[in-house]
């Protein structure tokens, strides 16, 4: 099989899979906490996920020449900027955050449609100016000014999401050990520098609710027991889980035990209802997406494809660490959604769109071979 029909094939399967789990693990908060429909969650992903693909079908067939324009850098870096700048001035606040916009009564996450905005800014900056030193500042300046802005939300798991986005491509610009160490440096400063602002900006980010994050190393000390509140609800869903799962749709921790089942901690009603088998294959599905992604990189004559696909394949994997990490314990939690399965409409939907841009890559790939195209 050609690597774009598997990269699509193991899409629709993670769009399936995802709109099964979140039926299971949404029907109870649905009943319980909203007092709508059992089906309202599983209703809305699917119109998410109709709105993915038909953002992947778009993004699959832009033309590449696009990005030889000037005006489209201005436009991807301007709407990057504009839309962290919008989130911090008229943005919706929420558990001392404020990561959400609403425009025409729609309400969106900016920061996953960043995600994708900064690979093509980067990769849209190295296709047209090379690789030069003056570019690699650019680019750096770029990445942290985005970064920075993401932190006075603040987000913690995005900014780390962006942050690998970036050293991904960075690396794959070809730089050189010594001029990687010294940007490390200016990063570590860059973050005390941050961290220094989001104090004065925002306190409460250093407040007990937050650092109560760290209850993770402890779970089960009486001192630690609201803040680790529904990580330990996690490890009952577990550990009850087993080898093979109570079933589908037999989780006890979903109804009312995990306050957020079917978007953070959703791999953990997986574990209770699946077992081990269940994680398995979701773990298997996303990491088959991901290496896909970059053989396609691999297999690319051309920079801008290469790091497109290099980076939503950093994008995809850090993100599934971040999530897997956090409701197993291994790591503070950070928020962030297990990507393509976490119910979400601004993830679904921007992450479909970044699989539309990797099929593009293969698709041009295989041109390539067969019709010998040279890109200029």
């Amino acid at each position: 099989m050609r690597a774009g029909r598997l990269l699509f094939v193991t899409y629709l399967l993670l769009a399936v899979w995802s709109l099964l789990l979140v039926y299971s693990t949404s029907y109870g908060v649905a009943i319980m906490r909203y007092k709508v429909d059992p089906s309202y969650f599983f209703n809305r992903q699917l119109l998410f996920y109709g709105l993915g693909l038909l953002g992947l079908l778009i993004c699959s067939r832009i033309n590449v020449k696009l990005f030889y324009q000037r005006v489209t850098l201005r436009i991807l870096s301007l709407g990057l900027l504009g839309l962290l700048v919008l989130v911090l001035v008229t943005g919706n606040a929420a558990n001392n955050a404020q990561r959400w916009l609403s425009i025409f009564g729609v309400t969106f996450q900016p920061t996953e449609t960043v995600k994708l905005l900064l690979i093509l800014v980067i990769a849209t900056v190295f296709l047209r100016k090379g690789c030069g030193v003056r570019v690699q500042h650019w680019v750096l300046g770029f990445l942290f000014l985005t970064i920075a802005l993401v932190f006075l939300q603040p987000d913690l798991g995005t900014a780390l999401i962006l942050g690998v986005i970036g050293v991904a491509l960075f690396l794959t610009s070809g730089v050189g050990l010594s001029r990687l160490v010294r940007v490390f440096i200016w990063a570590f400063g860059l973050i005390i520098l941050v961290a220094t602002l989001i104090y004065f900006f925002h306190p409460d980010f250093f407040s007990t609710a937050k650092l109560g994050r760290f209850a993770f190393l402890d779970p089960f000390n009486l001192e630690n027991l609201d803040a680790s509140y529904q990580l330990r609800n996690g490890y009952y869903a577990i550990g009850s889980g087993g080898v093979f799962g109570s079933g589908l749709g037999g989780s006890i921790q979903k109804l009312g035990y995990l306050p957020e089942p079917h978007t953070d901690f959703i791999m953990t009603v997986i574990a209770e209802e699946l077992g081990v088998f269940g994680v398995i294959w979701t773990i298997f599905l996303l990491m088959l997406l991901s290496f896909t992604a970059l053989y396609i990189a691999v297999c690319s004559h051309f920079i801008f494809d290469s790091m497109v696909c290099i980076g939503v394949a950093a994008w995809i994997s850090v993100q599934m660490f971040l999530n897997l990490g956090g409701v197993s314990g291994i790591i503070p939690l950070t928020g962030v959604p297990l990507p393509f399965i976490s119910y979400g409409g601004s993830s679904v939907v921007m992450l479909s769109c970044a699989v539309g841009f990797v099929l593009a890559a293969a698709r041009r790939n295989a041109l390539a071979k067969t019709r010998e195209v040279v890109y200029l």
